[in-house]
């Protein structure tokens, strides 16, 4: 490990500099900490970082990708698939960032696909999992229970965040939480994430008491759930589960806050710890983030548990932009890239007081080096390193984890997963003994990107709105 890496920190934390100043020796310690993950990378890891540039080089390529990784999963019927990637080559043409002979084999593939589709597709779908493995984990059982093996024998803590989180009805809305509900009966699972448009499909804001009462209903029985299962880390101590609400559109954001609040503030959860997501790049987001740290704080002081605020830039824009668009009024979050970091980086200094982050813990959440950076430096300033902890997406990109992981402690990874029947998004934060392991986050992110779904086909081959995981 590059010994300047920890020298920064320990100066940080000793000398604790201006603002100015910490700023640019952020600038400084994002370097050293990409030319250490430089160094540690494998060949492996370098090809899939080469195949990664590629396709963010090529738009249409990308379009591709995402559109077909988030459909070819989702029927099991494989004429379908073969008719839906079809379209997609037709709309989106073949990646140019693919090797030659993966362009050749997807449009063979596509072709004789139509005739005989129970052959051809699940070699393409089989090719496509195993390209996307790093970053888009399988969760069927026997997969899912080896990667949490796995994952926690290195002493990483996980996060499941089921995807497809857009629901038509009442009834899905019920599956999806006993989904939920069952997840967290299994003993490997210690963490997961839900958005309250997961498990409640009649979101109405002019209704917006009526409408938080049924949301408080639904996260009683996965706080209730939590509680009941215990989940027992290595050191033996059993602790509930720990739930996540994550957020999507802008309308969901004071509806999640309210039920959260009031929820946790009934007599039955004050001792149960909870966590939520903010999107810096909503203007909202930091007076909101004051007003829950005011309230956990009259919380504490009361007897209850300590919350989590988990600070993203942000994972709805496209959809805000459109929303916006479509009704002829100001889009909800920033405009600007400049003012999305800036209260990005307002949020982690508030939350990096002393006086707040024991009441309030934080997941710095980016993949960004050089937020990443500024918020290790940040909470070493504070020295609230107890309390803080990194998000981001597993395998997004390959070159940052592991200098983060070995040195610097509270890091946390998050992959979407699939399944042929449900798929969710293992988060990952890494804890071994230099970091305190308090209950976790994510993607982790988290991290855990926008969940709109690509375009979808035509004809027999309409396939359920779906998308990406964040962090």
């Amino acid at each position: 490990m590059n010994p300047q890496i920890a020298q920064r920190i320990a100066n940080t934390k000793t000398n604790p500099p201006s603002d100015d100043a910490l700023a640019a020796e952020a600038v400084l310690l994002a370097a050293d900490l990409l030319h250490e993950a430089k160094r540690q990378q494998n060949s492996t890891e370098k090809a899939q970082q080469a195949k990664i540039a590629g396709m963010m080089e090529d738009p249409n390529g990308k379009l591709m990708t995402m559109a077909l990784s988030d459909q070819a999963f989702r029927s099991h019927d494989p004429a379908r698939i073969a008719d839906q990637i079809k379209h997609l080559l037709a709309e989106h043409g073949v990646p140019k960032y693919f090797a030659n002979w993966e362009q050749i084999a997807l449009q063979l593939g596509s072709m004789v696909g139509q005739y005989i589709p129970q052959l051809v597709v699940p070699f393409i779908v089989a090719k496509l999992r195993a390209e996307t493995k790093s970053v888009i984990l399988p969760s069927e059982e026997k997969e899912l229970r080896s990667y949490l093996q796995e994952r926690r024998a290195t002493g990483t803590r996980l996060n499941l965040n089921q995807l497809g989180e857009a629901i038509l009805g009442e009834e899905e809305a019920r599956r999806r939480l006993d989904s939920y509900l069952q997840l967290l009966t299994r003993p490997d699972v210690e963490y997961i994430s839900v958005k309250i448009s997961s498990v409640f499909s009649q979101i109405n804001l002019v209704d917006f008491h009526g409408t938080v009462e049924e949301i408080k209903s639904r996260l009683r029985e996965l706080y209730r759930q939590a509680m009941r299962y215990e989940f027992v880390p290595a050191e033996g101590t059993a602790v509930p589960k720990f739930i996540n609400l994550d957020m999507e559109e802008y309308r969901d954001l004071h509806l999640t806050v309210a039920a959260f609040q009031q929820v946790l503030d009934e007599p039955e959860f004050m001792k149960y710890r909870a966590g939520i997501v903010l999107q810096a790049y909503l203007p909202d987001s930091h007076p909101v983030q004051r007003e829950l740290t005011t309230w956990a704080k009259a919380r504490v002081a009361r007897g209850g548990a300590t919350i989590k605020i988990r600070i993203v830039k942000g994972a709805n824009l496209a959809m805000e932009k459109v929303e916006a668009s479509w009704h002829d009024w100001a889009q909800a979050p920033y405009t600007t890239k400049a003012d999305v970091d800036a209260n990005y980086k307002r949020m982690l200094i508030y939350g990096c007081q002393p006086e707040n982050a024991t009441a309030v813990h934080l997941g710095i959440a980016s993949h960004n080096l050089f937020d990443l950076a500024y918020g290790l430096l940040i909470r070493a300033k504070y020295g609230v390193e107890q309390y803080a902890e990194f998000e981001m997406l597993e395998g997004w990109p390959t070159t940052k984890p592991a200098p983060c992981k070995r040195r610097l402690g509270g890091f946390s990874s998050t992959p979407p997963s699939s399944n042929k029947k449900i798929s969710t998004a293992p988060s990952a934060t890494w804890c071994a003994g230099w970091m305190r392991t308090p209950p976790p986050k994510t993607s982790c992110t988290t991290c855990s990107a926008s969940r709109s779904a690509p375009p979808v086909g035509r004809g027999k081959s309409n396939f359920p709105r779906g998308g990406a995981a964040a962090g």
